[in-house]
């Protein structure tokens, strides 16, 4: 099976200042456009916008026409009121060229029809790592222009490798950690941690300033809306690179211990009330999940999505499924209500997690999918009696508390 792999890298520009003009107002157009746009906009269809405005679009600015329809798929994408930057994408080589010089690179954009503007890329550490992924087979065909007149170069490859690891590597991200479990195809528990428990805790803390900040800048206060925005961005900045150090320190123990790596492919959850959306919407999982494709390509390592169902209510000594699966109204803690097993949540789901990640990773031919049931036991098989283990095919483990646990191929 062939998988296109994706990723965007900035690249810092240096123009002069009459190109730095161009650009500062196609910039301004381009927002008043869209912003124009998503007043009038009735629904999400691109076409139907684009049949309304393209013509009038046009006229008024004399865009490229490739640089209308990106506009235009800007504001369908939108879900606010009001867009605060927009980066216009051109494809090579109809809007868009790269060529180089005896000491630069350009890329130039055809932004508007009949005139280009070439750019000049800073030499960086940016830069060397874009040459870099080019040499190693990656394909660049489309270049966007950000607000701040800075280039995004959107690269692809096509991975067509089926690396086999040994172990498997299951994470559970959740609003507080990331807890991980190593386990062996023989069901054999190697290591398993918690990492990032301080990226919420900090966002606590800043949490607790941001509304005080916004309680002060409700009022008209300029100098707390400014301290606000510095919070955010510096909070925004945090994670981020928080986040690359997780993933990061992940890929170290998946090639330290010859192993795949499992996530829970879980949804983008809707609002909710104010305490679930503070404890939930706030996880850094989008990010860290593309973090996480982009260095599993590049270390050649195994990534499996799962399917998340019940995961976090499934007893990995009995096979139950919990309706209500929490001790004492604890959710850090798993209470099983048939056998009584009490272990850490977090633990548990990341051992979850690696053991659908094994099973998918070797399905037999009659089996493609797994289900758990809502009742005591898998319907396809996830779990057998210690009795069928022993038979060919079964794989048993020990669980957190040292209890056989058996897990089944079909």
């Amino acid at each position: 099976m062939v998988r296109v792999v994706k990723r965007a890298l900035l690249l810092q520009t240096d123009p002069t200042t009459s190109k730095a003009s161009a650009l500062a107002k196609f910039s301004g157009e381009a927002l008043t456009l869209a912003n124009r746009l998503l007043k009038i906009r009735t629904s999400k269809r691109l076409m139907d916008l684009h049949g309304r405005t393209y013509t009038e679009s046009k006229r008024s600015t004399g865009f490229n026409s490739q640089a209308v329809c990106d506009i235009e798929r800007n504001v369908t994408r939108c879900r606010g009121e009001k867009l605060k930057a927009i980066t216009v994408k051109c494809n090579v080589p109809r809007n868009c060229k790269t060529f180089t010089t005896k000491s630069r690179l350009f890329v130039e954009f055809a932004l508007y029809s009949h005139r280009r503007i070439a750019i000049p890329i800073i030499k960086n550490e940016n830069l060397r790592r874009y040459e870099k992924l080019l040499n190693e087979g990656w394909t660049c065909k489309t270049y966007g222009l950000t607000s701040n007149r800075q280039i995004v170069a959107y690269l692809h490859k096509e991975d067509t490798s089926t690396p086999n690891h040994k172990n498997m590597l299951g994470v559970d991200v959740n609003s507080k950690c990331f807890a991980i479990t190593i386990l062996t195809p023989q069901g054999k528990m190697l290591k398993q941690l918690y990492t990032g428990k301080d990226i919420w805790t900090r966002r606590k803390r800043l949490m607790v300033r941001k509304a005080k900040l916004q309680s002060l800048a409700d009022r008209g206060s300029h100098r707390a809306q400014r301290s606000l925005n510095q919070l955010k961005r510096r909070e925004r900045n945090f994670v981020r690179n928080r986040v690359g150090e997780v993933v990061r320190d992940i890929m170290q123990l998946a090639v330290e211990y010859d192993a795949g790596i499992g996530i829970e492919g879980l949804k983008r959850f809707s609002s909710k009330s104010r305490k679930f959306n503070r404890e939930v919407l706030r996880m850094p999982f989008y990010q860290f999940r593309r973090t996480l494709e982009s260095r599993c390509f590049d270390k050649s390592v195994c990534l499996i999505t799962v399917d998340p169902y019940h995961t976090s209510k499934w007893c990995s000594r009995c096979g139950a499924v919990a309706t209500r699966g929490h001790a004492s109204n604890n959710y850090a803690l798993f209470k099983c209500i048939r056998c009584g097993l009490t272990v850490n949540s977090d633990r548990k789901a990341s051992l979850a997690v690696a053991v659908k990640s094994l099973l998918e990773r070797n399905p037999s031919p009659n089996q493609q999918w797994f289900q758990i049931s809502g009742r005591r036991v898998p319907v396809s098989g996830l779990l057998r009696s210690d009795e069928e283990a022993a038979q060919p095919g079964g794989l048993q483990a020990a669980n957190a508390d040292g209890m056989p646990t058996t897990f089944s191929r079909r």
